[in-house]
């Protein structure tokens, strides 16, 4: 039960997470471009190939999918090393976020929601780790290894905007 706990708690603080860049992101570029101040933020400074908000919500719901698979292994082999390690990669996205705040003292997207949860993710996290046995070596390396996979797995879905954007219209043109 208590992995599933975590996997759970994990998973549903990233949708939080994502929807809020889903539903953000366009507007923020759209209101802020012409802006000098931010012309080096991350969103802004590639406005020109960011996706649109159906092709970022299409390659959320495969890292959705991704995540699902990772954290039910976790539940199925009862590895908190593994639901950690999982939860340890969108963290370090988080921090991402709070640090694009402080840097325009403002909001941008995916910062607020990065700010909320990164505290009651890392609560869970010391909770965890201090109640449960867990064996260091194999966190740390699937940390690793999970962090690359998914950082890979971005830039792959990053170079596909295009293809995800073709199939959405294809998907949905109605027949003559």
């Amino acid at each position: 039960m208590a992995v599933s706990l975590l996997c759970f708690i994990i998973l549903s603080l990233f949708m939080i997470h994502e929807f809020d860049e889903i539903i953000f992101t366009r507007p923020w570029i759209e209101q802020n471009q012409t802006d000098k101040r931010y012309q080096k933020e991350l969103f802004i400074a590639r406005k020109e190939s960011y996706p649109s908000a159906e092709s970022l919500a299409f390659m959320i719901a495969e890292e959705f999918v991704l995540a699902v698979l990772l954290l039910l292994v976790s539940i199925v082999i009862q590895s908190f090393e593994l639901a950690l390690a999982t939860g340890f990669a969108h963290t370090l996205h988080l921090f991402g976020h709070i640090a694009q705040v402080l840097k325009f003292k403002r909001w941008v997207p995916g910062g607020l929601t990065a700010a909320a949860t990164l505290p009651i993710l890392l609560i869970v996290f010391s909770v965890y780790m201090f109640q449960y046995p867990v064996a260091w070596p194999l966190l740390l390396t699937l940390s690793v290894v999970i962090m690359i996979f998914l950082v890979t797995n971005l830039l792959f879905l990053q170079k596909q905007v295009r293809n995800f954007q073709r199939f959405i219209y294809w998907m949905t043109k109605a027949e003559k």
